[in-house]
């Protein structure tokens, strides 16, 4: 019987063998949702900012700023260092996603590639993390490093370049087709991959299918946001015109309609942030 196991369900096989795989795995996604609850509340302030409710925003309004914004608290040194090990643990558990047996198809090929992905993202936010904790209290507060301008800079580096055009409006083309997915997903309320639902009351699923889908929309808005913004760097040859993900919700808060924008990113990232860490303990590995 356990040979039966072993080939017909490998991921099965190897969460019993290493249950602590899984454990340490949950642990990230805590830490996950940690920073997109703070990224959100941080696109708040901008929103707020802009509509006079409350004074500008001195933190980027993304998953780096929640990051700088926990380096500024008390104890900021030793929370860097717990999220940062922590973001590495989301990031092998990605690596371990990707490289789990499964299908070969497309679809398949293209959630290996997907996790891969989200493993560098990941590690990047976690080196960020110890970077931080390293740095003096007056360094960390400084505000240096803005994500902004390190995307602008990267992009007239590559427009300097043959082809650098190009490459640009091939990467806003995918980074604006990874949100349109994102955004289906919010949609369609398709949130319930690697989780484990089994014993939740009927009511408490409807709320963490609800709090999942606002923040699937609300991530595919601000992946598209930037996307756009790469592809406008690449239409009009400015990169000038790519940033990150603050400098765009700061740049739509001059008409209304973009106001809007940013409070869906605002809601969505802490509603995706409540998610990870209402379901943190019931994620599990899942073949692509």
């Amino acid at each position: 019987m356990s040979s039966r196991v072993a080939i017909h369900n490998p991921t099965g096989q190897l969460v019993a063998e290493h249950p602590t795989v899984v454990k340490l795995g949950r642990v990230g996604w805590a830490a996950k949702g940690v920073v997109y609850t703070l990224a959100g509340a941080l696109a708040a302030t901008v929103l707020f900012a802009s509509l006079g409710w409350s004074t500008p925003a001195t933190q980027e309004a993304s998953p780096t700023g929640a990051i700088k914004t926990i380096a500024g608290s008390a104890g900021g040194a030793l929370l860097l260092w717990v999220l940062g090990a922590a973001m590495l643990l989301y990031a092998a558990w990605r690596i371990v996603s990707a490289l789990m047996p499964g299908g070969h198809d497309a679809e398949a090929t293209l959630k290996r590639i997907g996790y891969a992905v989200s493993a560098v993202i990941y590690t990047t936010f976690a080196l960020t993390a110890f970077t931080l904790a390293r740095s003096s209290p007056a360094a960390r507060n400084s505000g240096s490093n803005n994500g902004n301008a390190k995307v602008t800079n990267l992009t007239a580096r590559l427009m300097d370049h043959g082809g650098g055009r190009l490459l640009i409006g091939v990467v806003a083309v995918i980074v604006i087709g990874a949100g349109l997915y994102r955004l289906v997903k919010g949609l369609r309320q398709d949130v319930e991959d690697e989780l484990d639902l089994s014993g939740m009351s009927p009511q408490r699923i409807r709320w963490t299918r609800r709090l999942g889908a606002v923040g699937e929309v609300g991530r595919g808005v601000a992946i598209g946001l930037i996307g756009i913004f790469f592809l406008r760097a690449a239409i009009t040859f400015d990169p000038q015109e790519a940033t990150g993900l603050d400098g765009a919700l700061r740049r739509l808060t001059t008409d209304w309609w973009g106001l809007l924008v940013v409070g869906a990113v605002a809601v969505g990232f802490i509603a995706y942030g409540l998610f990870c860490l209402a379901t943190f303990t019931r994620r599990r590995l899942q073949s692509p």
